[in-house]
């Protein structure tokens, strides 16, 4: 559950995240791309804009861990890397050089075999180091290279899905990723996110079904992606709309076009299935909200990719 009353809200003057990113957590902030939120009292501590980094990998040492995400027809893909400074926000290095060889080098990094460090983008980030997708290992502090490991050694260190993920992927048919909680096992049915359909069950280790929950009973809309549901123990939280988000455009068949709604947050208890706790994210008609992240402290809601609103967690 959540104290009813937002903690602080934020609005920016541009878009809160780019590409697939979220407004992330951290023990005393809440990072997006680019600005930086003291998460005590919700006042603005930097912003920047930086034009090539764009999505965020991690973070260690005081240091954001970020890449270029592209898109280019058919294909998307990660390129170089780069460290922002958390306290500032200012770009502190890049894998490929700041200067004018990094200028002159991003002219040519189209060109297939062609620098192709600056291809290389960030896997993982911890104890100090940055794990490439090649293989490179990146100090930190400094983006210089300290050492080289083969592919399959980064791919063995990438962490496990989360338990929040591995509901949502069993809701897109992955069966295997169903979420074992103690003495319950949590699911959606295979025809649990179709065509506005939403629901969940869990099941005692004896497959009993403990409980169902389908969104039909709310009389409420959900999106169905990953930011629109969220498991937090003991909870899952569902930012719900009295609408659905689109309706067919009025004059072009097989087209739909924004339906600006209500919104509201529900709170499940994981044990029972019952909704615990219901609260209105606001009177006005937005066309979007989404749980940006949620730790045991706290979740962020994001409205329409301009508006933060944090409430504390009740545990």
């Amino acid at each position: 559950m959540i104290d009813r009353e937002p903690v602080w809200r934020f609005t920016s003057d541009r878009q809160l995240t780019q590409w697939y990113g979220h407004v992330q957590l951290l023990p005393s902030d809440a990072i997006g791309q680019w600005f930086c939120i003291d998460r005590q009292s919700g006042n603005l501590k930097w912003q920047r804009q930086h034009f090539r980094a764009n999505s965020i990998c991690g973070f260690d040492s005081g240091v954001i861990v970020a890449y270029e995400m592209r898109s280019d027809g058919p294909w998307t893909a990660g390129f170089g890397c780069y460290g922002l400074s958390l306290e500032s926000g200012a770009l502190i290095w890049a894998s490929h050089g700041k200067g004018i060889i990094g200028k002159i080098s991003r002219i040519f990094d189209f060109i297939p075999g062609f620098t192709n460090d600056l291809r290389d983008s960030p896997s993982i980030v911890a104890d100090g180091k940055v794990f490439c997708s090649s293989g490179r290992v990146l100090n930190v502090l400094s983006g210089k290279t300290v050492s080289q490991i083969s592919l399959d050694e980064v791919r063995k260190m990438k962490p496990l899905p989360s338990d929040a993920w591995r509901l949502y992927d069993s809701s897109i048919g992955n069966s295997e990723s169903n979420v074992s909680l103690g003495d319950l096992v949590l699911a959606h049915p295979s025809d649990g996110k179709h065509r506005g359909k939403w629901s969940i069950f869990a099941k005692t280790k004896d497959q009993d079904v403990a409980w169902e929950f389908d969104i039909k009973q709310t009389g409420l809309h959900i999106y169905g992606n990953f930011y629109s549901y969220r498991l937090a123990m003991p909870n899952i939280y569902l930012v719900l709309s009295d609408e659905s988000r689109y309706k067919p455009h009025p004059t072009h068949p097989q087209t739909v076009v924004a339906n600006p709604t209500r919104w509201h947050l529900l709170c499940l208890d994981v044990a029972t299935g019952q909704i615990v706790q219901q609260v209105s994210l606001g009177d006005e008609l937005l066309d979007e909200c989404r749980i940006e992240d949620v730790d045991e402290h706290g979740l962020l809601i994001g409205k329409s990719s301009r508006e933060l609103v944090y409430f504390r967690r009740i545990l």
